[in-house]
């Protein structure tokens, strides 16, 4: 019998549709919840590297004392924490997009841990500024692979609501790490905070060894190929031993996984290379000037708020606590603007293409993140100049907190929505990309720490965050031009 071409046309068509769902379906075998509680695992897990960062300003002015130190000079522990900060991850993140994401958190895991111990016990300078350079090595890394735990298991569609989700840890530890470093230097001394950094990472540590299973895509594709050695968590190997043991050994085709086999040394050049492609090297540029920016400010704060309010270990990190919450809030409520931004251009997209599906490579990313981040960075700048001369004019203490509010508020709304963007531009390395980003923003941050007191010192508080606040003005053009040309320039790179 000859097939009617109507009915023909629409069962392609009715397959077609079946066959799309299917495909986004299958993107990840993971649930809504076991996507939530994985992502939010992961960002658990990269709160180490801020809430290390941010537990330690307020005991700055102590350490200075004791260890007969300048403010200067302490500046230095914090630029060896951002340097490692910057290259661990380049490392970690080449070895994570081939050997799997679990086997590089065990590794960081025990440096971390081993690290903390040895800073709690170090009481000389220099011994300070190797030991926190290891310690940042240990933990650096586990942001980027939040992120690319998140890239791994949701699609660009989702990516804003659960990169929400992974950058929570980034966001918790600026609110609660001074507070909790303040509190511990003010009653028990400085080393107390490297104790509980220690024991809050082994506890943290044992359940994410027994549980969180691999899901580096490259290993176990959309998470049914089973996994083998490292990247098997221990609840899974034990469960395979008590299959093995009733006689209910799966076939060897169940056990192989793709990339396993053709493990390789890492190329810190490939992370590298992911610097100087157009148009991601502009938005890491733009992003890491705004991120050294944000440093400049509150690495600043203890010496200042110490000089200008005669603060102790205890008030300066309660001081934080603004810049805490404004990160919050920005992370609560930039995942919901983000996502609503990408489905409102994919609905205008399919219109205008007679409801063609868009892929990755035609997909106007940077346009569609940075309807978001360029007003963020705008009001950023914005509130850095207005802070520089709040303080250089000694105004009431709720003039300045309100600042660094607004200042944490509208960095980390741009500077999550730029890390999105990316990873949409670099979907099939997410690890590598976000260890590339770091490599930029944590260098810049390096070096905007340590000239922040001698620019202070020069030309004094209120120009010295005037010329911040200039600097992220001057990054606007460049993401600008990512905005008007970014689309074409991957476009002509693909051919």
């Amino acid at each position: 019998m000859a097939a009617n071409p109507d009915t023909e046309g629409q069962a392609t068509e009715t397959t077609s549709l079946l066959s799309r769902k299917s495909t986004q379906a299958r993107y990840s075998v993971f649930t809504t919840t076991q996507k939530r509680i994985l992502i939010s695992t992961a960002s658990l897990a990269s709160t180490l590297s801020p809430l290390s960062a941010n537990i330690y300003y307020p005991v700055l002015n102590s350490m200075a004392k004791d260890l007969h130190v300048s403010h200067a000079m302490m500046n230095f522990t914090i630029m060896g924490y951002m340097l490692l900060q910057a290259f661990a991850p380049t490392i970690a993140g080449s070895i994570a997009d081939v050997v799997g994401r679990r086997p590089v958190y065990i590794f960081c895991f025990l440096i971390y841990i081993a690290s903390d111990v040895a800073l709690a016990l170090q009481r000389t300078f220099p011994a300070l500024v190797i030991l926190r350079a290891v310690q940042s090595s240990g933990s650096s890394p586990m942001v980027a692979l939040a992120s690319a735990v998140a890239a791994d298991i949701v699609t660009s569609a989702e990516r804003g609501m659960y990169l929400g989700i992974a950058s929570l840890g980034s966001a918790l530890a600026p609110s609660l790490g001074p507070i909790i470093g303040g509190i511990l230097s003010h009653w028990f001394g400085w080393p107390s905070i490297f104790w509980f950094l220690a024991i809050v990472a082994t506890f943290f540590f044992v359940p994410f060894l027994l549980f969180f299973p691999e899901t580096c895509r490259t290993i176990v594709k959309d998470g049914s190929v089973q996994p083998l050695g490292f990247n098997q968590t221990v609840y899974q190997w034990m469960k395979q031993k008590s299959k093995q043991r009733n006689g209910e050994e799966e076939s060897e085709g169940d056990l192989t996984y793709s990339g396993k086999t053709r493990i390789s040394l890492p190329d810190p050049l490939v992370t590298l290379r992911v610097v100087f492609q157009f148009p991601t090297g502009i938005v890491m540029l733009g992003n890491g000037i705004l991120f050294a920016s944000y440093y400049a400010v509150m690495s600043s704060v203890p010496s200042q708020f110490e000089i200008l309010y005669g603060f102790n270990d205890l008030q300066i990190g309660l001081a934080f606590i603004p810049a805490g919450l404004g990160t919050l809030f920005s992370a609560f409520t930039n995942g919901i603007i983000v996502d609503w931004n990408y489905r409102r251009v994919e609905a205008a997209l399919k219109e205008r293409s007679d409801h063609e599906r868009s892929t990755k490579e035609n997909f106007p990313f940077e346009k569609t993140r940075l309807h978001i981040a360029l007003p963020m960075m705008i009001l950023a700048a914005i509130s850095i100049g207005i802070y520089g001369w709040v303080i250089f004019f000694r105004s009431p203490i709720w003039a300045p907190l309100a600042l660094l509010f607004l200042i944490a508020f509208s960095v980390t709304g741009a500077y999550n929505v730029m890390n999105i963007l990316v990873v949409d531009l670099n979907y099939s390395r997410p690890a590598t990309a976000m260890a590339a980003n770091n490599l930029v923003r944590c260098t810049l941050g390096a070096a905007a720490t340590v000239l922040i007191h001698p620019l202070l010192n020069w030309v004094g508080r209120g120009w010295s965050f005037t010329c911040i606040a200039g600097a992220i003005i001057a990054a606007t053009p460049l993401l600008l031009v990512s905005y008007r040309w970014g689309l074409a320039w991957r476009a002509s790179s693909n051919k």
